[in-house]
């Protein structure tokens, strides 16, 4: 039981995000590229594709930086062996920030800092009244990746790019135990590290079809090493044997692939259309033990992910030199298992619809977006839970991202 509900409540912290990369996987990078549900891989560059496509930053002259901030919103419902609960109402913001340098006409690099992974939420009335808050009622995880990135423009017709990726992640996790009077109350899981992975990407706008482009990205798996501490309010849960203690893991998470292609019918306006794959079947087990303890046992822990993919599409229309409409719809399914559920990822499948706007002079611009994601329902049951049914109902989420742009 031990091993079991450590490396689940663990399990649940490090890869709250990832686990349901629909929900918690993040794609606003721009409140352009928000705007056109993530499609903008293979048409104009900004210093923000820096992190949707590098490849593109060679088309980008002089000295350019961004700097934006995305505000989200949650809302969703658990049910765990009939007793609901909700979320309460909370705003979490992701910030950003690019700077891009042509160094010559054939080599430029970028620097990007933003979030790929986050989740964050805390239900209403939760502990002693809940059977989920065994898993987790409380749950904030946050990750910031850097990268620096080169650019090669191989000819007028094709550029390739290659980036390193340093993402700090930290996260704390509250849950409440409740088997018997010597075995109840709250304990907290937090921890951090820092973690290496990179990326290749492309941009391919051939002469012959002039109208359209091509692009395409593949990020490396990330491993893991994070260190942290089990605190249990100075007590101990025998019966699980949960203490007050440091404790460290490791885990890999997948590679992804995502490619996006983009037409031209007139000099104003702009379609893409687009695909991330992310390859959660080769995720296998997390490893979790006491640092200060030679005597506990490695915990492995299955998850039976599923490859997943994201579908999008995208279009902006120029009204003329200065201002620009743009709007955005994705698919983004789930890898959750119903027979894995848990508390901290309460959404299905995926519906996002966004629209934004920009405005640009010679020197500067600034860019709005607003996106709601309607989340569908799903059921099943928590092996975590003695195979109790769980079900997530009424998911919704809102975005709003602003961007301010200079050229130096």
């Amino acid at each position: 039981m031990y091993k079991k509900l450590t490396a689940v409540l663990l399990l649940s912290v490090l890869l709250a995000d990832v686990s349901y990369g629909a929900g918690f996987t993040l794609y606003e990078f721009s409140a352009r590229s928000t705007a056109m549900g993530g499609a903008a891989m293979a048409n104009e560059a900004e210093p923000a594709s820096l992190a949707v496509n590098p490849a593109l930053i060679t088309e980008l002259e002089g000295t350019q930086a961004q700097l934006g901030l995305t505000a989200v919103t949650a809302d969703a419902t658990t049910s765990v062996a009939g007793q609901t609960r909700s979320l309460k109402n909370d705003v979490w913001y992701l910030p950003n920030f690019f700077i891009t340098q042509k160094w010559s006409d054939q080599v430029s690099f970028g620097l990007g800092g933003f979030s790929r992974y986050g989740l964050g939420g805390e239900y209403q009335d939760p502990v002693t009244s809940w059977v989920g808050s065994n898993l987790a009622y409380k749950v904030k995880l946050e990750t910031f990746s850097f990268t620096p990135t080169i650019a090669v423009k191989a000819s007028d017709e094709f550029s390739v790019a290659m980036g390193l990726e340093a993402m700090v992640i930290s996260f704390a996790q509250n849950s409440y135990f409740n088997l018997d009077p010597s075995n109840s109350g709250n304990y907290e899981i937090s921890g951090s590290g820092v973690s290496w992975g990179g990326n290749f990407s492309f941009i391919y706008k051939p002469e012959w079809a002039e109208k359209w482009a091509l692009g395409g990205m593949y990020r490396t798996k990330v491993k893991q090493n994070l260190n942290g501490r089990i605190n249990a309010d100075g007590k101990s849960f025998p019966r699980i044997n949960i203490h007050g203690a440091d404790a460290e893991g490791s885990i890999s998470l997948p590679d992804s692939i995502s490619a996006g292609i983009a037409f031209r019918p007139t000099d104003a306006w702009t379609l893409e259309a687009g695909i991330v794959g992310t390859f959660w079947s080769s995720y296998d087990q997390i490893l979790i033990q006491y640092t200060d303890s030679e005597s506990s046992p490695v915990i492995r822990n299955k998850k039976k992910y599923k490859d997943v993919y994201r579908l999008n599409f995208g279009t902006e229309y120029k009204l003329n030199q200065n201002w620009a409409l743009r709007a955005g719809y994705v698919y983004d399914k789930s890898p959750i298992n119903k027979h894995e559920m848990d508390t901290l990822v309460p959404v299905d499948d995926r519906h996002i619809a966004s629209i934004g706007a920009g405005y640009k002079t010679d020197t500067w611009s600034i860019d709005f977006a607003y996106a709601h994601i309607f989340s569908r329902d799903l059921s099943g049951r928590s092996e975590q839970l003695q195979n109790l049914p769980v079900k997530y109902t009424d998911g919704k989420s809102d975005m709003y991202a602003l961007t301010f742009g200079y050229k130096f």
